[in-house]
């Protein structure tokens, strides 16, 4: 049990890293376009690169966590994060921190999907949900860090110095977790049986992208966090700066409520299935309603006049987005244990590339309003906000026909 809480509290650690780096472009995004140039185009790209790069890396990452294994993958991919981290800190142009950006979304892409990998390894299969559901609120601290804590700490100290500061990190907890996860196939929970090592690259590749519910659950995970990320990293905040007139540190300090609203709700939403006996899918899908009218309650902006509403909606806005974390869960039901990892990959790939499509989209949309005195109306962030609602109900649509578990015929079939 001591080596199993180890195993959590390091990876959680790596997770919290990059949650971190996914949104800090966010709340310095006035320091980058004034250092690097930038217009709201270049930095909705600039944004976007991370994801892009980390997206890609899913195609790839699912069949070597579940060949190679996810010790040498995470190892690996910290320092090629670490890397990223250096290179942004040190860029003096657009393509110079773009490029960091890249680096650090293939470093840190293994992360949750290599920690999900070894919860199906190291930990009891039961506990999958509230695993996952607890592993990801401990990350969203990196969201709060990438918050008003980086708005105080890039001007007291630059930005440039804070991420040196977090490639050093990057780097030796990539090393613990290559120590730590040090341990025999013997005390593994969940082995891999022969059967199902049967599998190759192009079954299993088959076996995913030929279920009509895995794209259903693909879909819906790529407009929940392509909407959510959007929101959170970029335009949310600049929102609140731009149109409200909030200084970075005030808009910093209402971001940071999404973050703890993800870190209730995540471990809310895993017990209910461990526990409660209700369907991933049941529990998922009730959560994303919810998120998908305070999108549209956002986009109305009803008495959103004070700092404290924003606060309110911002932690509601996490607290339900949280449950979509079950996708992961809903996804690993439906395909054999032996490629799990590659499943949640998939869904992982889909996520993450909606954050990427979304954020560089809805920086198109708002640079094609005309800015005055350096920012952009109100109107410009609207028009973003509304998109969000629609695309989260069209995707919620869809996944209210996806099946709840896998099917064992369908399995057979392709498994001969």
């Amino acid at each position: 049990m001591n080596r199993l809480i180890t195993i959590f509290a390091v990876l959680s650690l790596l997770f919290i890293l990059s949650m971190f780096y996914r949104i800090s472009s966010g709340i310095i995004a006035p320091s980058l376009m004034t250092d690097l140039h930038l217009s709201a185009e270049t930095l909705g790209i600039l944004g976007g690169a991370f994801f892009y790069s980390f997206a890609l890396f899913q195609i790839v990452l699912g069949p070597l966590l579940d060949r190679v294994g996810p010790r040498f993958v995470i190892l690996c991919c910290s320092v090629v994060g670490a890397g990223g981290s250096i290179l942004f800190s040190q860029a003096q142009d657009f393509f110079g921190a773009t490029l960091g950006r890249v680096l650090m979304g293939v470093g840190m892409a293994a992360m949750l999907m290599g920690s999900f990998k070894v919860f199906t390894l190291y930990f009891p299969s039961k506990s999958f949900s509230t695993l996952a559901g607890l592993f990801v609120s401990f990350g969203y601290v990196g969201t709060m860090a990438a918050a008003s804590p980086l708005a105080y700490v890039a001007a007291m100290s630059g930005w440039r110095i804070t991420f040196v500061w977090t490639a050093a990190v990057t780097l030796l907890l990539g090393i613990t977790a290559f120590l730590v996860l040090n341990v025999r196939r013997e005390t593994v929970h969940n082995p891999v049986t022969a059967n199902t090592q049967l599998l190759n690259l192009r079954t299993s590749t088959r076996l995913i992208l030929g279920s009509l519910s895995f794209w259903q659950i693909a879909i819906t995970a790529f407009v929940r966090y392509g909407t959510f990320v959007s929101l959170q990293g970029m335009w949310l905040g600049l929102y609140l700066m731009d149109a409200r007139g909030f200084s970075p540190i005030k808009a910093g300090n209402v971001l940071i409520f999404l973050s703890i609203g993800n870190a209730c709700g995540g471990p809310l939403a895993g017990a209910i299935v461990d526990r409660a006996h209700c369907s991933e899918k049941q529990v998922a899908f009730t959560g994303l309603v919810l998120y998908c009218f305070l999108l549209f309650y956002l986009t109305a902006g009803w008495k959103m006049e004070s700092e404290f509403s924003y606060v309110l909606l911002s932690f509601c806005l996490g607290f339900f987005h949280a449950a979509g974390t079950l996708l992961y869960a809903h996804a690993k039901e439906l395909f054999p244990l032996s490629i799990a990892g590659t499943a949640m990959a998939w869904v992982n790939f889909c996520m993450t590339l909606g954050s990427a499509v979304l954020t560089t989209l809805f920086g198109k949309i708002v640079a094609l309003f005309p800015r005055t005195g350096g920012s952009y109306p109100a109107a410009a962030y609207k028009t973003c906000f509304l998109i969000c609602s629609l695309v989260m109900a069209a995707g919620l649509l869809f996944y209210s026909f996806s099946r709840s578990k896998g099917c064992n015929a369908l399995d057979k079939a392709l498994l001969k």
